[in-house]
């Protein structure tokens, strides 16, 4: 039994090995994803349905952006991560295995009590919701079609996080974790405002 055991355990590691070293990533890697990504897109589209137009244009009295602005921003960061993450595939590939910093990474994005100086500040007029909705239905299915393909080598190929280097397949976390950053965001302004 113990050399069964054993043999599994070196197949395991074999299989692993060979995954990482052609950067695809694992099923249940890209099954987290997919579910990440669907999950935050249900809460955030079904957090701003329940908007009236007055906290849809709310902003915080101490100076935070209105959902709507949230939302601009959202859209905006997803398109600008997601051409990084095609960008870093069409780049060379390398060996640094940084997936010991998956889940470190996403509760960064997610924590709303870190800071990060955003290059993407919406703009002095927002699009209207309807339009903003649409925009963001269409990144995501982008996004999906995208990861239709199992042989992208999103382990071996590296961009820049907000915290530093990460692999491509970071970069599609950090992008659910923006939008779910965010859809709290809009509660706690909700919050606030009623």
């Amino acid at each position: 039994m113990r050399k069964y055991v054993l043999l599994f355990l070196l197949l395991t590691f074999t299989l692993s090995q060979l995954s990482a070293q052609s950067g695809k990533i694992s099923r249940e890697d890209r099954s987290f994803l997919v579910d990440f990504l669907t999950v935050t897109q249900q809460d955030l589209l079904q957090t701003i349905s329940d908007l009236s137009e007055t906290e849809w244009l709310t902003k915080p009295s101490d100076g935070g952006w209105s959902p709507a602005e949230c939302m601009e921003h959202i859209v905006e960061a997803e398109k600008a991560v997601f051409k990084q993450v095609k960008k870093a595939l069409d780049g060379p590939s390398g060996t640094d295995d940084l997936s010991a910093r998956d889940g470190w990474l996403m509760c960064k994005v997610v924590d709303r009590g870190t800071k990060v100086k955003t290059p993407l500040p919406p703009s002095s007029a927002a699009p209207s919701k309807v339009k903003l909705v649409e925009a963001f239905k269409a990144s995501r299915k982008e996004i999906f079609r995208f990861l239709a393909d199992k042989k992208l080598p999103l382990r071996t190929h590296y961009g820049k996080s907000p915290y530093g280097k990460a692999d491509a397949y970071q970069l599609l976390l950090v992008i659910a974790g923006h939008s779910m950053r965010h859809t709290n965001q809009i509660l706690e302004t909700v919050a606030i405002v009623n």
